[in-house]
């Protein structure tokens, strides 16, 4: 697909598929720089990984394998970034696995609430073929033409006058389960997602999209990329649900990588569970 057949499908469908948008040469370095990184870090990857040796959402894992920007830098689908912000696309934050997310379906737009709106998108990189036995991505086309939900409302009947922590279940919980409703309402349904390693799907905002059951032992190596334009400030569930909370420029620097520019953290974390400051890890 070229880079205006892809526009016109992130548009109007919600996803671009961009084959062969990395070339196969920075996946197969990307993979062996990961498989050295777990041997220098084998006290820390330990608890993270499954029955067959494979990492699990890992976070941030960019940060102490540096070769991962290049899916950034050395991307042809970050084209259709650009486009979509009408500036150059910089990277937020990473999500790094070894197997399928199996995560339900799901609007990013809570964990991923940019000011001004939309200023975000989901770009995942495949490093490995995925089909149907290893955890493909799942997509719900033109889920993100579906009607406004009254968050306002919802603020109400989920938290009434009480807080909103920003990583809030019942909140997610809520939002998501509307957006389900609304999509068995229209009749709209999940595709599986097919790809060959250096494959990229950039997903709108507003996409419903989750992961597949992996139910093979091999490996779906792939690196989902939180990308928007630089300085725009990202907040989580309680700015999703009072807007007032929102602030107008990121709490975090940036550095370059070629023409790009990436979010500086300090943090890689495993799984949600655990974490380790990036100086304590052995880059590779």
């Amino acid at each position: 697909m070229d880079l205006g057949s892809a526009w016109t499908s992130l548009m109007d469908e919600g996803y671009a598929v961009i084959r062969g948008a990395v070339d196969a040469k920075v996946c197969d370095d990307i993979n062996q720089r990961i498989a050295n990184f777990k041997q220098r870090n084998a006290k820390a990857v330990a608890r993270n990984l499954d029955e067959h040796g494979r990492l699990y959402r890992v976070v941030n894992l960019h940060l102490a394998v540096d070769a991962i920007t290049q899916l950034l830098v050395r991307n042809a689908a970050i084209g259709v970034c650009d486009r979509f912000f009408g500036e150059p696309t910089s990277l937020y934050t990473t999500l790094y696995y070894e197997r399928g997310s199996e995560q339900s379906l799901h609007r990013d737009t809570p964990m991923f609430c940019t000011t001004p709106s939309e200023r975000y998108l989901g770009v995942w990189v495949a490093l490995d073929d995925v089909s149907d036995d290893n955890g493909p991505l799942r997509v719900v086309p033109r889920s993100h033409l579906l009607p406004p939900i009254d968050l306002a409302r919802m603020r109400r009947d989920v938290f009434g006058d009480g807080s909103i922590a920003p990583l809030s279940p019942e909140g997610w919980n809520a939002y998501q389960e509307e957006v389900q409703r609304q999509c068995n309402e229209a009749n709209l349904a999940f595709l599986p997602m097919h790809a060959q390693r250096g494959d990229v799907i950039v997903w709108h905002p507003q996409l419903f999209h989750g992961g597949a059951p992996h139910l093979s032992p091999r490996t779906r190596r792939s690196v989902v990329m939180h990308v928007t334009p630089k300085g725009v400030p990202v907040g989580h569930m309680d700015v999703f649900f009072d807007p007032a909370k929102a602030v107008s420029r990121a709490k975090w620097g940036y550095y370059q990588r070629g023409d790009r520019h990436v979010a500086k953290f300090k943090r890689v974390d495993f799984g949600h569970e655990y974490g380790y400051r990036t100086w304590r890890l052995r880059r590779a």
